[in-house]
């Protein structure tokens, strides 16, 4: 199979392509931008909020907002139905409070591609939207990942 990773930051990004190339990756992309809405299209502006990138957040209400900021960055987001990608058998999100986002910016993909299973990120109090959104619009059934307290499962059956 093949694999798409996208991350916006830039050192996270060149440490990901670094690791691609020194684990001769053939069958692993690398996307200089994140995934968002629609709505978040374009340019924005990444709160970084630690040294390892971790944390880093587009959002403003993100468990990440009461960390200080070390520095922004300019970035770039796009949805993931203007990739156009088809085959797309799983997904892992881990960006930081816009999985809401994300989903809503890749529910064609999603559809066209059979509902594939994704793992996703909870970080404090639960996201009601979040979960409604993946219960009810996309029709998936969310399971804890029970060795991770802040991951779940989405899934058909």
């Amino acid at each position: 199979k093949t694999v798409h990773a996208f991350e916006p930051q830039r050192m996270t990004y060149n440490a990901l392509c670094g690791g691609i190339a020194l684990s001769n990756a053939e069958n692993v992309y690398a996307h200089p931008f994140g995934l968002g809405s629609e709505e978040q299209s374009g340019s924005q502006t990444l709160n970084i909020v630690s040294n390892d990138g971790g944390g880093s957040s587009i959002c403003p209400f993100s468990s990440a907002a009461s960390m200080p900021i070390l520095r922004t960055e300019t970035i770039v987001v796009r949805t993931l139905d203007s990739l156009e990608l088809n085959n797309v058998c799983f997904m892992k999100l881990d960006v930081e409070d816009n999985e809401l986002f994300v989903l809503r910016g890749g529910k064609e993909t999603i559809r066209r591609c059979g509902y594939p299973p994704f793992i996703f990120e909870n970080n404090g109090e639960p996201n009601i939207e979040l979960f409604e959104y993946i219960r009810t619009d996309l029709g998936y059934r969310i399971f804890p990942i029970n060795t991770v307290s802040n991951m779940y499962l989405a899934a058909m059956n």
